[in-house]
């Protein structure tokens, strides 16, 4: 009797008997393959959601991991050549990137400096090194990560269906193909859960930058009342001027974004007239992200505004673009106005 019994339940239906509810192992088994978590913590997953499948789901959203941080360092066999490190966050499945951190510079990274750390202290540590993000390197370095960590790559390092020392080959000929020098490449995968996702210093970032970016763009949008002109602000890394430290009525160098027809045919007056663009400062705000608004003074009813981080040096001149002939700002502005009229009849 008890034999034919046995026969009659399938293998599949395998289950464990607990005070408070029946088991099936083969779920359990199923859960534990698909979202990594031992076969134990799944059966006190069932035991603590005491039967509630809504509750079991919400409970395996928090401990399941979901989320994959890579991190790595380079360092060149010379002595004297570039160093570099970065961490960045995914989401595991869909391999799309949440924050990326990264420094490269000349000088030693301190030999306490572990990358087998947790993420959240090599993230915290990274973003504190100092980076002059206009610099060449460090936007080759930071374009690079970008486009080698794409989301294949990072979903098959979350879902371990690449071996890491093959991405770690691949990196390292990324970034020998960039700088030209022979080096050592290390990086270390880490996968975590919704709980330390929400405990780790990204979420108090995203927290901070939802009003700030309301914030930013109300200021834009309160100090481009009239015409406004997207200015690229002149570099000059030797002798220039941090935006942080810019002043009212200093004069910064620029070129005019040619993102619209009015911003192409100013770039050509100046360019017929050989004037170099440089207008005075009226206003440097510093936004809740961090960043400055800098606001420039083109001429009445036109404003220059770019957006710059603080220790970027820009190119401050003696020379301003009123002391040249103003014949070719006053054509700018009848241009304008006959803009203006176009587009207002048009509609």
């Amino acid at each position: 009797m008890e034999e034919a019994e046995k026969k009659g339940k399938p293998e599949s239906a395998e289950t464990v008997e607990t005070e408070e509810n029946t088991i099936d192992m083969t779920l359990v088994r199923l859960l534990s393959d698909q979202i990594g978590i031992p076969e134990e913590d799944i059966k006190s997953l069932f035991e603590h959601s005491k039967g509630d499948l809504h509750k079991l789901v919400d409970i395996i959203k928090d401990v399941a991991p979901c989320y994959v941080a890579v991190k790595g360092k380079f360092q060149s066999r010379k002595k004297d050549d570039l160093r570099g490190a970065f961490c960045l966050v995914a989401q595991g499945v869909t391999g799309e990137i949440l924050a990326l951190k990264n420094w490269i510079g000349s000088s030693d990274l301190p030999q306490s400096f572990d990358i087998k750390a947790a993420w959240e202290s090599v993230f915290s540590y990274v973003d504190k090194l100092a980076v002059v993000k206009g610099d060449k390197n460090y936007r080759r370095f930071e374009d690079l990560l970008y486009y080698f960590f794409n989301n294949t790559t990072l979903n098959k390092l979350f879902s371990e269906k690449i071996d890491i020392t093959e991405v770690q080959k691949g990196l390292s000929q990324a970034i020998t193909n960039v700088f030209r020098f022979d080096l050592i490449v290390e990086i270390d995968v880490e996968k975590f859960n919704e709980i330390r996702f929400k405990l780790s210093p990204l979420v108090k970032k995203d927290a901070e930058g939802i009003q700030p970016k309301e914030d930013e763009e109300k200021s834009q949008h309160q100090a481009v009342q009239d015409m406004v002109l997207t200015c690229i602000p002149v570099l000059d890394a030797i002798h220039g001027k941090a935006v942080a430290d810019l002043k009212e009525n200093d004069t910064v160098e620029v070129s005019i974004a040619s993102s619209s027809l009015v911003s192409r045919f100013i770039n050509k007056l100046f360019a017929v007239n050989k004037l170099s663009p440089a207008f005075k400062v009226k206003s440097v705000q510093v936004l809740p992200s961090g960043h400055y608004l800098v606001r420039l003074f083109i001429s009445d009813g036109i404003e220059g505004i770019f957006k710059s981080s603080g220790e970027l040096k820009v190119k401050v001149t003696n020379k301003l673009i009123q002391k040249k002939p103003i014949y070719p700002l006053i054509l700018i502005l009848v241009i304008i106005i006959l803009v203006l009229l176009l587009f207002i009849f048009r509609r």
